[in-house]
């Protein structure tokens, strides 16, 4: 059989690609993503179509927009510490289509992380192939090695700056200052509704993931260092929650402390109360006592 003829399925880790368009401080919708997987698809054979996979209860707008575009959605819940659950999901579901369907005989795969090599290794097996279809920036080296890639960011058509195109002028201390409150206070909100629905907000998960999906810095790194700051600062602290499957190491969590004015601020708490209006006495009405 001819290559052009076999079938393609698609496989979207969607919180993977979101993740790395903001590495290039971009977005991309589901339509859009799913159109340029295609068209790499076609490449190889006929889309038969495929799946996306993520938290679908934490972004329902997404995955009705993937509905749409014509895939399956698979709900991958997240751990009670916000632990993204998509990759497992992925491992089996993809693996039992390179092993079971007799139409799939290439997957396009829509991230880059190194836990997927298990994936290409099994398709080499099984006479099949795994592509790569990822922000470049966010494939792991380990996968460039073994995976042909096509960059996310050429098939949307996303224009990097070339050498020599990048203001390199540097911010004020002002600007630097203001630019910071603003991380600060977009940090603090997004921790309110995570609080809100969750039991705890673990400090691993927060730094690699939460709030990198916020849009507050570019790696995990830079995520701890904000994290420790606010420590000193106050602004936030960090507690210990019981692990029942390792009890002598218990997770270690952050919390607002909303005792703390920035927090209030943020968060709309001190604002002054509203005073009930006074309505003044009109002396053309009659006066009624009740004594009388």
């Amino acid at each position: 059989m001819e290559e052009s003829s076999n079938g393609v399925l698609i496989a979207i880790d969607w919180e993977n690609i979101r993740r790395g368009a903001q590495l290039y401080q971009k977005s991309v919708t589901p339509q859009a993503l799913y159109e340029a997987m295609s068209n790499v698809g076609q490449v190889f054979g006929d889309v038969l179509g495929g799946k996306a996979f993520g938290d679908w209860s934490l972004r329902p707008d997404d995955g009705t927009a993937f509905t749409q575009a014509g895939l399956t959605l698979y709900h991958a819940p997240r751990t009670m510490a916000g632990k993204d659950r998509s990759d497992p999901s992925i491992l089996l579901e993809v693996y039992d289509w390179l092993r079971d369907r007799d139409d799939c005989h290439v997957v396009i795969l829509g991230s880059g992380d190194s836990d997927y090599q298990v994936l290409v290794d099994r398709a080499r097996a099984l006479n099949r192939r795994v592509i790569l279809c990822a922000f470049s920036q966010s494939v792991a080296r380990d996968m460039l090695a073994v995976a042909p890639l096509f960059p996310l960011e050429a098939e949307l058509g996303i224009q990097l700056a070339e050498h020599g195109d990048v203001d390199v002028s540097m911010p004020t201390p002002e600007e630097r200052e203001e630019a910071l409150q603003d991380v600060l206070h977009i940090f603090i909100r997004e921790m309110s509704k995570l609080e809100s629905r969750m039991n705890f907000v673990g400090y691993s998960m927060l730094c690699n993931q939460w709030m990198l999906d916020w849009g507050i810095a570019w790696n995990e790194y830079e995520c701890r260092r904000l994290v420790e700051d606010w420590l000193y600062d106050g602004i936030v602290e960090r507690h210990d929650v019981p692990n029942p499957n390792n009890p002598q190491y218990p997770t270690s969590a952050v919390r607002l402390v909303r005792t703390h004015e920035i927090v209030r601020d943020a968060l709309g708490l001190n604002r002054p109360a509203i005073a009930n209006p006074v309505v003044p006495f009109d002396q053309t009405e009659p006066y009624y006592d009740a004594e009388q």
